[in-house]
């Protein structure tokens, strides 16, 4: 017999998206996923949401599910942590690279797009992106990194003479973190599009907005 606590946790994705773990934050202290996490019973998932929570003050739907593979979970999440805020690109660039990369995912575009303002970035400009251009009213380097991610994100090459003239404003290390971004943030969006993620409600996608804007010392 499975308890009901148990079942609480269970991790089920459904066309109704019932959530995995109660996202809602609570008092419970901090926890620290089992270095045996690969053997993932209900008492790991639901340690792992009370790290989630502890961490980040909410549990994203895409978190819930990727808790089915708790030795996955931690080094995405500080791959993601690396790219949101260790790469060497500014908080704009970044996000512009999130926003190419996501712009037409379900999931993802709800999340991203309402932080881009937090960054400056204006409506025409997030209009721009979203359809594959490049806003003359940003930076040039900016406009290059625009280039570079609408390349990796199609699949492209990023060709020669292009190539050129980036060497000429960016240095490798750069070019490569944009690279890892367009990269790490299509395979977000292939995994939440192909495991059916639903979108959180509103309150939770507000906590996220928190967290950023501290992470980036502007709360």
């Amino acid at each position: 017999m499975i308890s009901e606590e148990a079942k609480s946790v269970l991790l089920l994705w459904t066309d109704r998206a019932a959530p995995c773990f109660d996202p809602v934050m609570t008092d419970i202290p901090s926890a620290t996923p089992s270095d045996e996490a690969g053997r993932h019973s209900t008492a790991d998932l639901a340690a792992t949401a009370r790290w989630l929570e502890a961490k980040y003050g909410f549990v994203s739907n895409l978190a819930q599910t990727m808790a089915h593979s708790p030795s996955a979970l931690v080094p995405w999440l500080n791959l993601e942590n690396y790219c949101r805020y260790q790469s060497d690109l500014t908080e704009r660039q970044r996000m512009i690279i999130i926003l190419i990369a996501v712009r037409d995912v379900h999931y993802c575009w709800p999340h991203y797009m309402p932080l881009a303002g937090t960054v400056g970035l204006s409506r025409d400009q997030i209009s721009l992106i979203r359809q594959g251009r490049v806003p003359q009213d940003v930076s040039e380097v900016e406009q290059v990194v625009c280039q570079i991610a609408n390349e990796i994100v199609a699949g492209r090459r990023v060709p020669q003479a292009m190539y050129e003239d980036i060497v000429k404003l960016l240095p490798p290390r750069q070019i490569v973190d944009i690279a890892i971004l367009a990269s790490f943030y299509l395979a977000m969006g292939a995994l939440s599009t192909g495991l059916c993620v639903e979108i959180e409600p509103p309150e939770i996608l507000g906590l996220e907005q928190i967290h950023y804007k501290k992470a980036i010392g502007l709360a």
